[in-house]
């Protein structure tokens, strides 16, 4: 594969060799592997964080491959950590395939990927390409892929040209809820609010997460992202930074090959029904009382 590929990783020695080799099996001819530094004060992260880059040495990967390694000596924390790997990256290039360690492709996937950057690169509209497809009974077209407002981050694809417009610091959030725009484009004051809420739950000074931006900013930019027709992505990380607890019907999903229909057109336009649909089934959907207890106990107990 000749698109480049950037490979986040931290401190998940299990999942991050489950996904890097399924990089070793793809062969890309130019891969970034990220990784954060340890947390000082987190019992055992230093040598899990080194397990991890261990297997990245250059014996390890042994084929036709140029490797750019960002390892950061200390802990720069999800958000930065994240989003700078990302900066770092487009200073090389101009567009990329980008693999969490817990997120599990399938080989079509990064077809896909590969595909859609080359039909999409001069469509400044389009800003992502999620590997992520859920919600498979609302039907969305026949083509291979089809068009949302919302950008999936388990496995996904962008170009330096969109990636310029990532505002980290949500400065353009005091304008954008001021212009009530996520209320028109949505035509619903619940999911506004929605959004409106997370967005400014991460707009903080130390900030802990970096993806919430990335989606303001497709909002803000009012740009679309390329879904694929099946789901190609299987999230498998239960206990992470952000999230420790029991598997949620997200995680573990099961993957499909995806297949090239070039003889049936795809219009450049959003089912409105299936996002109203796509954020009340995925997004909006509380779990049972129980199971918030249950997590909201272990994240408090695992809070440092």
């Amino acid at each position: 594969m000749k698109t480049p590929l950037l490979f986040i990783t931290f401190n998940r020695p299990d999942t991050t060799a489950k996904v890097f080799e399924k990089i070793k099996n793809l062969k890309p001819k130019k891969l970034f592997i990220s990784s954060d530094g340890p947390r000082n004060y987190v019992e055992g992260e230093f040598e899990k964080v080194m397990t991890c880059r261990e297997m990245f040495k250059k014996e390890n990967i042994d084929w036709d491959c140029e490797v750019k390694r960002l390892y950061y000596d200390e802990n720069k924390g999800c958000a930065l950590a994240v989003s700078d790997s990302i900066t770092k990256s487009f200073e090389l290039v101009d567009e990329l395939i980008i693999l969490e360690d817990d997120v599990i492709p399938h080989p079509s996937f990064f077809t896909f990927c590969s595909k859609m950057l080359n039909q999409y690169r001069d469509n400044h509209k389009v800003m992502h390409i999620s590997g992520t497809r859920w919600n498979p009974e609302f039907e969305v077209g026949k083509g291979d892929h089809f068009f949302s407002l919302i950008g999936h981050i388990w496995g996904w694809a962008t170009w330096k040209r969109a990636w310029k417009k990532y505002d980290y610091d949500l400065k353009d959030l005091p304008q954008f809820e001021k212009d009530k725009s996520l209320q028109k484009l949505y035509q619903s004051k619940s999911i506004s609010k929605f959004w409106l809420k997370n967005f400014h739950s991460v707009n903080m000074p130390n900030k802990k997460t970096w993806d919430y931006q990335w989606q303001f900013s497709i909002f803000f930019n009012e740009g679309l992202a390329v879904v694929p027709a099946v789901n190609l992505t299987s999230n498998i990380g239960t206990q992470g930074v952000h999230y420790q607890g029991e598997a949620t019907e997200h995680h573990f999903q099961e993957t499909f090959s995806w297949e090239e229909q070039p003889d049936i057109f795809v219009n450049i336009k959003v089912n409105m029904e299936y996002e109203k649909y796509h954020m009340r089934k995925r997004f909006m959907k509380k779990p049972p009382l129980s199971k918030r207890i249950r997590d909201k106990v272990r994240r408090t107990i695992a809070r440092p």
